[in-house]
C-alpha cells in the first residue's frame, strides 16, 4: 500500500500562513519609541539596515557601542561592521576614537538641516496625525498653536460621515482663555507672572467663558492635574471641545482638539476623547523634538 504524505494540521497551516503574512508585511521594530518596519517588502535590505542604525543612534540619549547596536538590531557582526564602516566613511556617523562609540555625523546633520521646518510647516508635518484621529474617532479635529495670548487654528479636518459639522475656520483666533486648546496650552506655559499681567475681568465670548483671572488660575491647575482641557460652550454656544497641548523647545505650544456639536458631546464623551488626543500629543512631541527648526 502506498503511503500518502501526512497533511499538515490546521494549527500548523495557520502558523505558516501567519509567518508568510509577517514576511510580506515586513517585520516591525521599536526604536526610540517609534515603531518602524525593519525589513519592508520590496526595499533594499542593506539600505534599510543602514537607515535604521542611524535612526536608532539619533534617538538614543548617549552614543552607542558596537555591542549595543548588535544586540539591538541582531545583525551579523561582519555585516554590522561593514555598515558602520560605510556610514562613518561617508560622515553619516561619527566614531569616538577613545570610546569606540557611535553618534550622528555631520552628513546626517546636513540632511536634517535641509529638512528644517517652521510653524508654517506644522499642518503638513502633523497632518497625518490629525487624519488618523478623525478616521478613528469620527469627529472634527483641529491643530492650533498659542501665539501672544491667542489660540490660532492652523488646520482642521472633518469626518466624512458626520452630517452635522462646525463652522470654525482655519486662521481663526480666540483669546486663549476662551477655548480648550488655549487653556490646555496656557496650563503648560503660563507662570504666575503671566497670569498677573492679565486683567482681573477677562473678555467674554459667551456667558460660559471664564470670567476672572482667579477663575482662570483655578482652571489651569485643574488642567495640569487632568492632562486635558474642556470647553463647555465657552467659545461658541452649542459647541463643546476637548484639547491636549504639547510644549517642545524652540516650537510654539501646539494643541490638538476635538470639537463636537452639543447634541453629541456629553462630558463623558469628551473625557473619552481625551485619551486618543493624549496619544497623539506624545507622537507630536516625538516628531517635533527631532525636527530641526528653520
Amino acid at each position: 500500500m502506498e503511503l500518502q504524505p501526512e497533511k499538515p494540521t490546521t494549527s500548523a497551516r495557520k502558523r505558516r500562513a501567519a509567518q508568510s503574512a509577517s514576511r510580506s508585511e515586513g517585520a516591525k521594530t521599536s526604536i526610540g519609541g517609534l515603531t518602524v518596519p525593519s525589513h519592508p517588502k520590496g526595499l533594499n535590505r542593506s539600505v534599510s539596515r543602514a537607515l535604521l542604525l542611524m535612526l536608532d543612534i539619533a534617538h538614543r540619549a548617549s552614543p552607542q557601542s558596537f555591542v549595543d547596536l548588535q544586540r539591538q538590531h541582531k545583525v551579523p557582526k561582519a555585516t554590522l561592521h561593514n555598515l558602520l564602516l560605510t556610514l562613518e566613511a561617508l560622515n553619516f556617523l561619527r566614531r569616538d576614537v577613545e570610546t569606540g562609540k557611535y553618534s550622528i555625523g555631520f552628513a546626517a546633520l546636513e540632511v536634517a538641516a535641509a529638512a528644517a521646518a517652521g510653524p508654517a510647516d506644522l499642518p503638513a508635518l502633523l497632518g497625518p496625525i490629525l487624519q488618523r484621529l478623525v478616521e478613528e474617532n469620527n469627529e472634527t479635529c483641529h491643530l492650533g498653536i498659542l501665539h501672544r495670548g491667542e489660540e490660532v487654528i492652523l488646520k482642521r479636518l472633518d469626518p466624512l460621515e458626520q452630517v452635522v459639522r462646525l463652522a470654525s475656520t482655519v486662521g481663526r483666533r480666540h483669546p486663549a482663555h476662551a477655548s480648550s486648546g488655549g487653556i490646555a496650552s496656557m496650563a503648560l506655559t503660563f507662570r504666575e507672572e503671566d497670569l498677573a499681567a492679565l486683567p482681573d475681568i477677562l473678555p467674554q465670548l459667551t456667558e460660559n467663558t471664564i470670567k476672572t483671572r482667579d477663575h482662570l488660575r483655578q482652571r489651569l491647575q485643574e488642567v495640569r492635574e487632568k492632562g486635558y482641557a474642556l470647553d463647555l460652550e465657552e467659545a461658541y454656544i452649542g459647541v463643546r471641545c476637548v484639547a491636549v497641548a504639547v510644549s517642545v523647545p524652540n516650537w510654539p505650544v501646539v494643541h490638538v482638539s476635538f470639537s463636537l456639536p452639543l447634541q453629541r458631546a456629553p462630558v463623558e464623551r469628551l473625557r473619552a476623547l481625551a485619551r486618543p488626543l493624549a496619544g497623539a500629543a506624545r507622537e507630536i512631541e516625538r516628531i517635533l523634538s527631532v525636527t530641526p527648526r528653520a
